[in-house]
Order: C-alpha cells, then structure tokens, then sequence
C-alpha cells in the first residue's frame, strides 16, 4: 500500500470542527479510491495539542487513531540540513525539516502539505514530485487515473441566485467569511451568477461579475481609486478538481471584461486560509497585481486589479492577456476535427454533436492550452498571433467544411526537451493527448516542439478554405501547412470576414 504523509495544517483543516478548506475533502477521497494510507509525524501530534482548547483537544485525539502515526523519528542528518542553514530560524523550520526528510529518505511515497516554503525546499532537493500541494496531487491523479474520475461532466452556466441552493455547503466559507452574506445573497434573487455543477448537482464553483462606472464609491479602498469603468468579481471560488476550472472561470472574467469595454478589473479578498491563497495564486497568475486594501465591518481585504486597454512589454504574454498586441507576426494551424473541439470547445462547430462539447477531459477548462508539433518551423515567438483552421470531416467537400474558428495567442515555444520527464512536465492537463499518446511523443525528442497558448476568441463567422483561396491567401488546391505565415493584410481580411470584433492594442 502506498503511504502518503501528511503535513500538520492538512490534518488541522480536515478533522476541525469548522471545515475552512473544501478542497480537503476531495484530497480525502482520492487517497481513499487509491488505497493510500494516511501518515501522521509525531511532531505534528505534538502541535495540536498545543490547542488551548480542552474541547478541541480531546475532539482531535480521538479523530487522530484514524491514521497511521510514525513510531520512529528519523531525524535529519547534517548533511540533509545544511541544505537549508541560510533559511531555518523558527521551531516550525524544524518540524517542516523533519517531514521533509521522513519522504526525502524514501519512508513513504508522497508528502502533502499546503505549506509553500515546504514545498520549495522539496524542489531545492530535487523532489517535487513527492512533496505536493492539495491541488497538485488532485491534477495529477486526476490525470493518471481517468477511471476513478467522479464526473461525468462539468459544465459552467449561468442560473439566477434564486435557483441557487444558498444551503450548500459550498457557501458555508462565505457565510464566515461575511456576516451579510446571506442577506446579500437573496437580495441578488433576480440577478445572474457562474455556476459550475457536477453531474449530480453539487456545486463546484462560483463567480458573480458587477459593472461599476465612474461614479462608483471606492472610500473604503486604500489607495482611493482614480474614476473609471470597472468590472468587479464579487463572489469567486472554485473547488480543486484537477480540471483547471480556475482557469475556465478566468476566461469568463477576461470575455466579460472586454464585452464591457472596462479599464480595469478588481477583486477584494481575504488571504487568511490556504484556499483563499491558492485563489490569490491564481488570480496573480494570470496578471492580477496587489495594489491596496478594503476596510469593511468583517475585517481587512486586499484589493487586486488587473488593467485593460493597455500593453506592457515589461510584463509576459499572459500577464497582459487579454491585452493582446497586434504587431506581432501571424501564422495559420491547422488541426483535425478530432482534435479541434476537444482543445478548442467553445470554438465548436454548429454541426458538432452537443455531447462532445464537455467532459471528463481537464484540457477542455483550460485557458493556456498546448500544440504538440513536429514542424520544422522554428521562428515563432511569444506573442505571435495563430488562427486554428478546422480541416474538413474526410468525406466532405473541404473547399467548404475547412474553416477557421479561433484566434489564439502563443505564450511559450519549447523545444530541445532534455528528457521524457522535461517534456511530460509542459503537457500536463494542457494537451487533447492521453498520457499514453504523450509517451509515445516522448519516445523520439528529435524535432519535437511544444507550443503554448491562450485560447483569446473564438470566430463568429467561420472563413472557409474557398474564401482563403479567393482572397489569394492560400493557393488552390491546397490547405495550409503547420505554421503558414501570413501577412497583416491577409490577417485582417480574415477577421473582418469573420465578423468578429477583436480589441487589439496596436502602436508598439
């Protein structure tokens, strides 16, 4: 039986009376579905118990005989410590050592902890595949073992508060969090909401989006705010699924934001509890900065914004998105139908089966996606512009059913992988690939190349092959090859025969 051992504060959040870590219980389960045992350190034993509490401490006692606890303490050698002499300074620096070294010396598999110093003493000893975060061990089992998957289907919607069970537990981290929250909640009866549910109905993420103008009140925001249009995420939370639906919801948040024409986009939020932090993680992931903080009847929030309408090259590509920049060069890709809806799903055809619109498949709720190629192309950049061409079904008239559905962004070109590994790393959860399709990539490096991407629009109008050779820019009889470069001319052609309203930032 594999063991996995699990840090103090993991522990701390799943047997406390008052849940404030959802994602927990979904850890829980599938360390039960994967016959893992739970290993608890002595050292973590002797931190709860000293809880204040009595209560408290009789309650973890007795919820504690449910996991297995290590009967001897292996101690950290002095070579395993010198690793960290500059860093260590508190008792807790000792206990995470301890941990650290008990998966580091090969006593259990996997060590779990939401603990980011921890974790990036584990990547300092080269072992970050045994010492992971809630998230990261949910994404990869995920990954690894499709069957044991719990749904069917994910879908985001929109459904009214009213419709929305306020009783979920769901909500339950809101409600301590906000002491108006339920009054707020039904007030909002008649007002719209993201909601993304399992195939049984449990609620698995959420997200509210306010318009403000320039006449919004921001006195309890410091720094004030300057007036402007703004787009305010009001209620976000996702649970970890190992499906990205962060990343689906950041989508949302971007697609609303430039509908809307805002200048910027803000959030306020606590950071006191590990889930909050990952939501933090990943908000600034995706180009959020801290700018200030909120005063407000339940305490202090950090106010984090994101700017529009602008391009920084100091920043990345994805920092700035959607800001995109339209001097940049500009290529055609083409995908086969089987591949294109899975990676690109909000780009599906009209006449695609609804059914394969979304599933169990973690790449199709990511916002930065991966092209595997072979292509002999090796002059693209960060930032360059490709427009993904749908061939046609086999037996159809392609002059017609190939069409281009999708405007992208590419962040990051690889190539040159070292090792399998180095090249398993970039895929993971990105790729319509299956694991056993990536290690037969992996297999042969040579000429391999993994392109990143932001999925940015998808066409309202979809240009087909004959138009392309119409417009001269491709030449009859032939489609494009990976990669096809195309002029700014051409580029644009495409796009107003698209019908598609894109917001470029042009003069850099």
């Amino acid at each position: 039986m594999p063991k996995a051992l699990l840090d103090t504060n993991i522990i701390i959040h799943r047997e406390s009376s008052r849940v404030s870590n959802y994602n927990i219980g979904h850890l829980y389960r599938w360390l039960d579905k994967l016959h893992y045992t739970k290993v608890i350190h002595p050292y973590s034993v002797k931190e709860i118990e000293k809880y204040n509490d009595k209560r408290v401490q009789e309650n973890f006692s007795v919820k504690l005989e449910a996991y297995e606890r290590i009967k001897v303490i292996s101690e950290p050698t002095e070579d395993f410590l010198k690793n960290f002499k500059n860093q260590d300074k508190t008792t807790n620096d000792n206990i995470d050592n301890a941990l650290l070294f008990y998966v580091y010396s090969g006593k259990v598999d996997i060590l779990i902890t939401e603990d980011k110093k921890l974790i990036a003493k584990a990547k300092e000893l080269d072992i970050e595949k045994k010492v992971l975060s809630i998230n990261q061990f949910i994404v990869i089992m995920t990954e690894e073992n499709p069957t044991l998957i719990e749904y069917k289907m994910l879908a985001v919607k929109k459904e009214l508060f009213g419709n929305i069970n306020l009783a979920s537990s769901f909500f339950d981290s809101f409600k301590c969090d906000y002491k108006e929250f339920e009054s707020w909640f039904n007030r909002k009866s008649e007002e719209e909401a993201y909601v993304c549910k399992d195939d049984k109905g449990k609620i698995l993420g959420f997200l509210y989006l306010k318009r403000e103008d320039t006449n919004e009140n921001y006195d309890n925001i410091s720094p004030k705010f300057d007036s402007k249009r703004r787009l305010k995420i009001g209620t976000f939370k996702v649970l970890s699924t190992g499906f990205r639906l962060g990343e689906r919801f950041i989508k949302i948040i971007f697609d609303n934001a430039v509908q809307y024409k805002v200048d910027e986009i803000y959030v306020t939020m606590f950071e006191n509890r590990e889930d909050l932090q990952i939501l933090s993680d990943l908000l600034t992931r995706w180009g959020f900065i801290r700018y200030g903080k909120k005063t407000t009847q339940n305490d202090e929030e950090t106010v984090f914004v994101k700017k529009l309408g602008k391009y920084d090259n100091a920043l990345s590509v994805k920092d700035n998105f959607p800001n995109i920049l339209y001097n940049k060069r500009k290529f055609i890709l083409p995908i086969y139908p089987k591949y294109h809806t899975s990676l690109l799903p909000d780009s599906k055809l009209n006449t695609e089966n609804e059914v394969n619109f979304l599933g169990k498949e973690a790449h199709k709720y990511a916002l930065q996606k991966v092209y595997i190629s072979r292509s002999y192309e090796r002059n693209i950049n960060k930032g360059d512009i490709v427009l993904f061409y749908r061939i046609g079904e086999e037996n159809s008239n392609k002059k017609y059913s190939s069409v281009i559905t999708t405007v992208c962004i590419i962040t990051d070109v690889l190539f040159d992988f070292k090792s399998k590994e180095e090249f398993l790393k970039h895929c993971q959860n990105r790729t319509v690939f299956s694991t056993e399709d990536l290690n037969k990539f992996a297999a042969n490096l040579r000429n391999l190349a993994i392109v990143k991407f932001i999925y940015a629009k998808n066409l309202t109008k979809r240009p087909t092959l004959d138009f392309l050779w119409k417009k001269k820019i491709l030449t009859s009889p032939n489609g494009p090859r990976p990669f096809t470069e195309i002029t700014n001319d051409q580029f644009d052609s495409i796009i107003s025969e698209s019908k598609t309203d894109i917001n470029f930032i042009r003069g850099l």
